[in-house]
């Protein structure tokens, strides 16, 4: 890896802590320039810090993923800084966790404002990049729960599903204009380490405790 990411350009959204600090550590060590965005301005700089200490170089740009302006902002710093973009890493996510009707309507639609519209912001910024350089990879992160739904996660799910769904789309034009240079992958972990903050619980504990035996056992859900 670390040859192969020498001196190439990632963008890592939803950089401040988790999976996106994560990865974001791992480019750096591998040589890479890391462009940092996440809503939490002072977590960014320490992420920052880290990755020049462990060899790579870093730009932190607030974001905010649900809005499309602001990503928009974050590809064109991202191409002034350092005039071209390899990687883009759609990561930043959130949740709300409880009975779909007793979960507030605002929570819902922050969901997937974050998690479907901000992939699809990300993703389209990405893509034009892309297609000037003809070559690029587009990652976006999914979840489980975009392929199995899971009871007291409905927007998120369905967000999820979104992501995926997008993906598919993607490489399907990607295939049919022969844009070989580009790809687009969908990452679907199960879970991962990430502030608690990130995920509103509406329902008890006890019932969200059984929505992973339910997922397991069930599989699918009609």
């Amino acid at each position: 890896m670390n040859k192969e990411m020498r001196n190439r350009v990632v963008v890592m959204t939803g950089a401040s802590s988790g999976l996106g600090r994560g990865a974001a550590l791992k480019f750096a060590e591998a040589g890479a320039k890391v462009v940092l965005a996440a809503r939490r301005r002072r977590e960014l700089k320490d992420v920052a810090k880290e990755c020049e200490r462990r060899g790579g170089k870093a730009l932190v740009v607030e974001t905010d993923d649900s809005n499309s302006g602001e990503v928009h902002e974050l590809a064109e710093r991202a191409v002034s800084k350092f005039k071209k973009i390899d990687v883009w890493v759609n990561n930043a996510g959130v949740g709300a966790v409880g009975h779909f009707e007793e979960t507030p309507l605002e929570e819902h639609k922050q969901v997937i404002m974050t998690n479907l519209r901000g992939t699809m912001y990300g993703s389209y910024e990405a893509l034009q990049q892309f297609h000037k350089q003809r070559r690029g990879v587009l990652i976006n992160v999914g979840s489980f729960a975009g392929k199995i739904a899971a009871p007291y996660l409905s927007s998120y799910s369905a967000s999820k599903f979104g992501v995926r769904g997008l993906g598919i789309a993607l490489r399907q034009e990607l295939e049919a204009n022969d844009e070989d240079g580009i790809s687009v992958c969908t990452v679907m972990p199960v879970s991962h380490d990430t502030p608690s903050s990130n995920m509103r619980r509406t329902t008890p504990a006890n019932r969200c405790s059984r929505l992973a035996r339910c997922t397991i056992r069930k599989r699918s859900w009609t």
